[in-house]
């Protein structure tokens, strides 16, 4: 309860919602993919041992590189919205 009312009294004072906006859709974008990206890479190094398909592997760490993109891209749009100078 004590972190909502900190989140409403965040967003009370001079936050850009726009801002704040693509912060939280790129890291509800990055949510998904930090949990299914492990899970790729394991079927892909499972799939290289067994019969040699490296393709797996290979999406597998592109998601993984997406999620760690898409996060970073999300926390550096959360601190603009919150850190910003009103001018």
């Amino acid at each position: 309860m004590v972190a909502l009312e900190a989140l409403l009294t965040i967003l009370k004072m001079g936050t850009n919602k726009t801002s704040l906006s693509k912060g939280l859709r790129n890291l509800a974008i990055a949510l998904p993919l930090l949990f299914g990206a492990p899970i790729v890479i394991t079927i892909g190094f499972k799939a290289l041992s067994k019969d040699g398909v490296y393709w797996i592997l290979i999406i597998g760490i592109l998601l993984a590189l997406l999620a760690i993109f898409a996060t970073a891209l999300g926390i550096k749009h959360l601190m603009n919205s919150l850190f910003e100078k009103e001018e």
